[in-house]
């Protein structure tokens, strides 16, 4: 990992609140390191006609840049005290010790003002931006008015060159300040420069080696050996510790060729072109390791803002799918299956969904399918009293944050084995809310790596619980509507009576309309006067509840007409009258017998419905008689089929929805339904029933309602036969 990489991309520190540090402890430490930085400039690099390296350039602008301006008087007048006292011990009159203090202070004023003036925020040396104000008003402009004071009074204090001071003056200032203040500046806004004792020992004591191997031979030239080191360094580490090597290499340098080392100390020539030249170098070589840690910065944050562009379009399109399927889903537990299955695995590495149980402090947990082997995934039905992250969240209302091992533990250490397991580092759990901020629930997430719940993390995971409670406040309203009309369509339809002599039924009933489980379609089978049983099976037109209420009532009303009916056909032409007063029963079709269990006669009609099949023993056939039209379309001749049906013989009666295909003709599959249930010999009632199903509906989602009623006839067959007829009867009778 880069020093770049650590900080290039990380949000950047707004500007330091020196006003927290007292002003005195603040004067204390520009008092200090300016005299050190001083006496450095006398005692170390040389005598003070020869203006060298002046580290303490980069103290005073330091100071001024990361203090509010009511400080500055302060700061300003401490260095020019300090200056003078230092200078004055050095031998220097008064007067001219005066000039440089002036000389040094209105440098750094002046560059502070101007880089305050370009970047008014915190300066980031990282940016190119930054970098060039920092080196335009700091390095270059601020130097120009401290040398020209300074050569000035040097030129006035022992007759020198005016133009060779001034550039003296110049390189020497400008070189402490790119040093000392761009090293500190970059220490104080960095996130990443207060850690890594390590690294910052191995790249200073690098550069500190490299230049003094390059510059102690006198005659081998190797000077330049500092220069891949920095570069090294610049590549691989912030630019704090950058610039902390390069102040390393800047300060040995300078006091190599101070003792007579290296290739500056054998030039014949004036000091002030041994000052200037190795100061261009050193300050050549700092800035060619600043330019790369720049490039290294700005390329590590194109990757990042390109990785964060990535991320986010990958959310902004899961959101859209799991929009897409929460809108699909119909139940509780499909939106946890979507959550899970679509959302969980875009922010982290295990996750799970719990749904608080209606009428219940029981949960219900769905979890991401990322476990290991031995451990279960999918649906788990929780205990109310159990502590997990889950159960806290839910009962507190409010998120619930842990961002190393360490923490999860310490709250659940129960649950410290399965941290392991999953190699969970952090976690993070936020509660799903519906209306009035009833907690419905909570989703948690868990991340291989520490502090992994970022602000970005937070603010997903807060908007995918906001969709999920949406969703959920939806298909909690369906699932009571849902058991509303499912506890009606039950109430509608019949039990089955097993008390019936003579007879055995089976019956089933598949809705088309799935959300509801309603619909039109109906069966009914009841006792009838003189031991007779009637049956029924009945198809109204919809799939919805005015289908189902319109059902109820020619149901009642044709238990009610069977009783006092001589025969089906007039139970059906009785019905037909009373269907004008139940709304929505216009063209319903209705089939309706009845069965003698003493004499096996078994009268049948059919009022447009389908025909019913009798099967017998291998073979299984229409009964076509006794057919006329459905309710409510007009007067019509209705009529009954009659016959004896043999030992075990088993009627099957149905609605269209068994046999009613888009792609295929009806007598097709009516002819198919015949020879499946020719095809099982010697069948119950029961078995026939769930056979027929499996074979013509399957698990196929089925385009209208379906009826299925199997109805067996026990007993032994009379004596005497009775052949089969039809019974008609008047158009006005029925």
């Amino acid at each position: 990992m880069t020093g770049s990489a650590d900080s290039a991309g990380a949000p950047q520190p707004a500007p330091p609140a020196a006003g927290r540090a007292p002003l005195w402890l603040v004067l204390v430490m520009v008092v200090v390191a300016y005299t050190a930085g001083a006496s450095l400039a006398f005692e170390g690099f040389g005598a003070p006609s020869v203006v060298v390296l002046f580290l303490p350039a980069g103290v005073t602008l330091s100071a001024l840049v990361l203090n509010p301006r009511r400080r500055w008087p302060w700061i300003l007048a401490a260095v020019a005290v300090t200056e003078i006292v230092v200078d004055v011990s050095h031998g220097m009159s008064p007067r001219w010790a005066a000039g440089f203090a002036l000389a040094n202070t209105a440098e750094p004023l002046l560059g502070a003002l101007l880089l305050r003036r370009y970047v008014p925020a915190a300066v980031d040396l990282r940016r190119r931006r930054d970098l060039l104000a920092f080196l335009g008003c700091c390095v270059a402009a601020g130097p120009v008015a401290g040398a020209s004071i300074g050569a000035t009074t040097l030129a006035a204090s022992v007759s020198a060159s005016w133009p060779q001071a001034f550039v003296s003056f110049w390189a020497g200032d400008a070189t402490g300040v790119l040093t000392v203040a761009g090293g500190i500046l970059a220490w104080r806004y960095s996130t990443d420069g207060r850690s890594g004792a390590v690294r910052w020992a191995v790249s200073v004591g690098s550069a500190v080696a490299a230049t003094v191997i390059g510059f102690w031979p006198d005659g081998v030239p190797l000077f330049y050996l500092p220069i891949p080191v920095l570069f090294a360094v610049a590549f691989s580490q912030p630019l704090v510790v950058t610039l902390a090597a390069g102040m390393a290499t800047t300060v040995a340098a300078n006091l190599m060729t101070s003792t007579g080392h290296g290739p500056w100390a054998a030039l014949e020539t004036s000091d002030q072109l041994i000052t200037v030249t190795l100061q261009l170098f050193l300050a050549t070589t700092i800035l060619g390791a600043w330019a790369l840690v720049v490039g290294v910065a700005e390329r590590d944050r194109a990757r990042r803002d390109t990785s964060v562009e990535r991320a986010a379009r990958q959310r902004l399109h899961a959101l859209q799918v799991l929009t897409t399927d929460l809108a699909k889903a119909v139940t509780s537990g499909e939106i946890a299956q979507a959550v899970v299955r679509e959302s969980i695995g875009l922010i982290a590495d295990h996750g799970s969904v719990a749904l608080v149980v209606p009428g219940s402090s029981e949960i219900v947990r769905w979890t991401s399918a990322d476990r290991p082997a031995d451990m279960p995934d999918g649906y788990q039905q929780v205990p109310a009293d159990a502590a997990t992250p889950h159960h806290d969240v839910i009962r507190a209302g409010r998120r619930l944050v842990h961002q190393t091992r360490a923490d999860a533990v310490a709250a659940y250490p129960h649950l410290e084995g399965l941290y392991h397991a999953l190699d969970v580092h952090s976690g993070l759990c936020v509660p799903i809310t519906g209306d009035d901020a009833v907690v419905l629930g909570s989703l948690a997430f868990s991340f291989h790596r520490e502090h992994a719940a970022d602000a970005d993390v937070l603010s997903f995971a807060e908007t995918l619980a906001n969709l999920t409670g949406q969703a959920l406040r939806r298909a909690q309203v369906y699932e009571r509507e849902h058991d509303a009309t499912q506890q009606l369509q039950q109430a509608l339809l019949p039990a089955l009576s097993t008390g019936l002599a003579g007879i055995e039924v089976c019956a089933d009933y598949r809705p088309a309309d799935v959300a509801h489980q309603v619909g039109g379609d109906w069966y009914d089978v009841f006792p009838v006067p003189e031991g007779r049983i009637g049956f029924a099976v009945g198809d109204v037109v919809g799939h919805q509840l005015a289908a189902a209420a319109a059902m109820a009532r020619l149901q009642s009303s044709l238990r009610v007409l069977a009783q006092t009916a001589p025969d089906p056909a007039h139970a059906l032409g009785d019905l037909d009258r009373a269907s004008a007063l139940i709304p929505h029963s216009r063209t319903a079709t209705v089939g309706y017998a009845d069965y003698d269990p003493a004499t096996r006669v078994l009268r049948y009609a059919c009022a447009g419905h389908l025909p019913p099949l009798l099967v017998t023993g291998d073979r299984a056939a229409y009964l076509w008689d006794g057919r006329s039209l459905p309710l409510g379309v007009g007067p019509s001749t209705r009529s009954h089929g009659r016959l004896v049906v043999p030992d075990d013989a088993v009627l099957v009666w149905f609605t269209d929805g068994l046999v009613e295909r888009p792609d295929e003709q009806l007598a097709a599959t009516m002819q198919r339904l015949a020879d499946v249930a020719g095809g099982l010999p010697g069948p119950d009632a029961t078995t026939l029933c769930r056979h027929l199903l499996a074979r013509m509906v399957g698990d196929r989602e089925l385009a209208d309602d379906t009826v299925i009623l199997c109805v067996q006839f026990t007993g032994a067959a009379p004596a005497a036969p009775v052949t089969a007829g039809s019974a008609p009867i008047a158009p006005g009778a029925g």
